[in-house]
């Protein structure tokens, strides 16, 4: 629930209204951690 709030702080504008939403529907969450191995792409030249 820390990393929950601390995530949501990044869009809503007050703590009160974090608060009362991961009261409301906190349980419901799921949170993924998503870690980059590799990746790929061709570089673009501009004209």
């Amino acid at each position: 629930m820390t990393l929950l709030k601390r995530f949501a702080m990044k869009f809503y504008p007050d703590e009160n209204m974090v608060d009362e939403e991961i009261a409301i529907s906190g349980k419901a969450v799921q949170m993924y951690e998503i870690e980059i191995e590799h990746m790929s792409g061709k570089e673009v030249q501009e004209r």
